[in-house]
């Protein structure tokens, strides 16, 4: 399954350049995300991972393009958690972070519209499918750790929508952009309880900086 995701995002990128006007960029930047459920993590909250990306996008017509976005981004939550010493007496409690490493090809459809020759502004809507590549889960207590261990998956795939938008500046030959976007799973997210089957899925946004590289004439 991990090496038909990789091929796809492989295909897909190629299938874009095959067209003229296709430009490449590179993007990177902070993803904050938790867990929606109705029954378990009630408390949880956001937790800081990271996303970075190569768009690929070609212009469809006038001020509209697809965009092709292979990522990879760290998503999780975090909570309050009760836990205790060795004999297994209550000890306190502490946080519970959970992070988890994703591929994933988000399709997007952007509006872009040019203010002036050096300014533009865009909104952009889409799909996107995902992968869990691994992940870890921590607890600490008084800023020192005291559990760590790898995350095991019962289910990997994850499919989601991301809508959002950003800015351009031109500098140079280079069009930099600072970009914003939120995301909402719309399956469970790779659940690592085998015992239960919690109905949760996961959302967050995130807040990035990049370029399109410049194109040869």
């Amino acid at each position: 399954m991990k090496k038909l995701f990789y091929l796809t995002f492989i295909v897909a990128i190629f299938s874009l350049k095959l067209h003229a006007q296709v430009q490449i960029g590179v993007r990177a930047g902070a993803h904050w995300s938790t867990v929606h459920t109705r029954n378990s993590f009630a408390n949880g909250s956001l937790a800081r991972g990271f996303a970075v990306a190569v768009p690929v996008e070609m212009v469809l017509k006038n001020r509209w393009s697809i965009r092709a976005e292979p990522s990879v981004i760290q998503k999780g939550w975090r909570s309050g958690v009760d836990y205790t010493d060795e004999i297994g007496v209550p000890a306190g409690t502490g946080k519970l972070v959970l992070h988890y490493e994703v591929a994933e090809l988000p399709v997007l459809i952007s509006y872009r519209r040019k203010v002036t020759n050096r300014w533009a502004y865009y909104g952009l809507f889409g799909p996107s499918l995902g992968y869990a590549l691994g992940g870890r889960l921590t607890i600490t207590a008084e800023g020192s750790e005291i559990f760590r261990d790898q995350v095991l998956f019962r289910r990997r795939l994850e499919a989601a929508v991301w809508g959002g938008g950003g800015i351009e500046m031109g500098i140079g030959r280079l069009t930099t952009f600072l970009d914003a976007r939120f995301q909402y799973g719309l399956s469970q997210y790779p659940s690592t309880l085998a015992s239960s089957k919690p109905k949760e899925n996961t959302y967050g946004f995130t807040v990035s900086l990049g370029c399109w590289l410049p194109t040869k004439k």
